[in-house]
């Protein structure tokens, strides 16, 4: 217990150094009182009430009460040692409360919906937003309650506090949640797992990537500072190019650590070359990159799912062939590639013989099987630009595109020669009916189909386990 104790005092007060580590790099960059270009204790709060909940808020109001009092000596406010307590007090309140709401609410989500990444970074970066107007309009409340900001300044303030609030969470709550979930691996939401947040893959490559987006950084924001004007300011949005590359091409872990690289320069420079009059443009572009950021890393796996829904839709789950939706798609621009090319197209109709008694005598596993074996076999005679689709039950459809009725039948021949060989369960064989057709300059997929079940009619009229081309079918019904 005693260990327990010590584990859990050890990690308060390293949240609690952390903190106000990191709130010392947004006062450096501080532009009026109570405002900064960024605040990156914020994102600090969010990930921290994320990875650990309530057992944050101790370490992290003993750094909002500490700062409260640094603030009021800072600024020669008149306020004595029960005042100074007191306005700590509601400014931890004030801050944590909206960020531990926020965090609440995301792990929420995450834990009783999807884990979808690009799902995830909508959902916090929604979340982001509200959180750090709702800390940004609470913290102003408070400091004009507590005489700490007069009442006047507070619809100048708003604005800018959000937005910089805004930046810290987005930009520095990724990297600092994959730390803490690293340093504590039993924290109840492992969404690092889902946004790759735990792979670190370094290379001469990445860091070429990271070199080329400082020197980025550096020219621009040296070109604003040489030309001093709002257009010149506006350049920095430049750097959404190489960050979009970066998510397009490297890990997640990688990209955070590279827009939190991106934005601390940002903020430097904007401090050092004097360029605050333009700082709500670069609390805007770090926000926008950030967010940008997370939208590209999100792009594979919404290219993922597209892929997999097209898989789902237009492939026949039993025997993984196409769907009659998609044969019927991909005749149509083949009929439409024979009109230009005039190259040959064919159509094989095929269907298993006796299917319903197999079913009956068998079961339907055991047809279902039959079926499966079908495919199997079919697939070992077609080159990759052929299409096999289940049309329905036990009926399939071969579209062979550059391929001639006689082409046609000589492959439909290998199909059944090698059905014949097979056996499924207790069957002794498994044969099949085939009708062929051929594209005439003037049909259309329909009359194409139509032709093929023609001939299939015949294969079976004349005893089936055989290939029946439309051509001999209309000569044997015309006889």
């Amino acid at each position: 217990m005693q260990l327990l104790q010590r584990s859990g005092l050890a990690r308060d007060f390293a949240l609690f150094v952390l903190w106000l580590l990191i709130w010392l790099c947004g006062l450096i960059v501080e532009y009026t009182a109570h405002a900064s270009v960024w605040f990156p204790s914020a994102g600090l709060t969010f990930a921290a009430m994320l990875v650990l909940g309530l057992r944050a808020v101790p370490a992290l109001m003993a750094g909002c009460v500490l700062i409260t009092f640094f603030s009021v000596q800072q600024y020669q406010l008149p306020l004595d040692f029960q005042q100074s307590l007191q306005a700590g007090l509601l400014f931890g309140l004030a801050h944590i409360l909206p960020y531990g709401a926020g965090a609440w609410l995301l792990r929420v989500l995450a834990k009783h919906g999807s884990r979808h990444f690009p799902k995830l970074v909508l959902q916090f970066l929604l979340i982001a937003a509200g959180s750090a107007l709702a800390a940004s309009v609470l913290v102003i409340t408070q400091l004009v309650l507590c005489q700490m900001l007069p009442a006047a300044e507070a619809s100048a303030t708003w604005l800018p506090f959000w937005i910089g609030d805004l930046a810290g969470v987005v930009v520095i709550a990724p990297l600092l949640f994959a730390l803490l979930t690293r340093l504590k691996p039993s924290a109840l939401l492992r969404l690092t797992d889902v946004a790759g947040l735990q792979q670190l893959r370094w290379s001469r490559g990445v860091s070429a990537k990271i070199l080329l987006n400082i020197t980025l950084v550096m020219l621009v924001m040296l070109l604003a500072k040489l030309t001093h004007s709002e257009n010149s300011a506006f350049a920095i949005f430049f750097l959404l190019i190489p960050h979009m590359w970066l998510a397009c091409t490297e890990s997640a872990l990688v990209n955070v650590i590279g827009v939190a690289i991106s934005s601390i320069l940002i903020v430097l420079w904007v401090h050092l070359f004097g360029l605050m009059e333009f700082v709500m443009v670069y609390q805007f572009a770090i926000t926008v990159i950030a967010a940008n950021t997370l939208f590209g890393l999100a792009l594979p796996a919404l290219i993922e799912d597209n892929i997999r829904l097209r898989q789902v839709a237009f492939t026949d789950s039993l025997t993984q062939t196409a769907t009659r939706e998609w044969l019927e798609q991909q005749a149509g621009l083949e009929i439409l590639r024979h009109q230009h090319t005039g190259l040959s197209l064919s159509l094989v109709l095929f269907d298993v013989d006796h299917f319903k008694q197999i079913n009956d005598e068998y079961g339907h596993q055991v047809g279902d099987q039959a079926l499966a074996t079908v495919c199997q076999i079919a697939r070992q005679y077609l080159r990759p630009t052929d299409l096999l689709a289940r049309y329905g039950g036990d009926e399939f459809v071969l579209l062979l595109p550059d391929t001639s009725a006689d082409a046609a039948g000589i492959i439909a021949g290998r199909i059944l020669a090698q059905l014949r060989l097979v056996r499924v369960a207790d069957l002794t064989n498994i044969t099949a009916s085939f009708g062929v057709s051929q594209y005439l300059a003037g049909e259309d997929y329909s009359t194409l189909f139509a032709h093929a079940d023609k001939a299939l009619y015949q294969a079976k009229q004349q005893g089936r386990d055989q290939v029946q081309l439309y051509a001999d079918a209309l000569a044997l019904s015309t006889a």
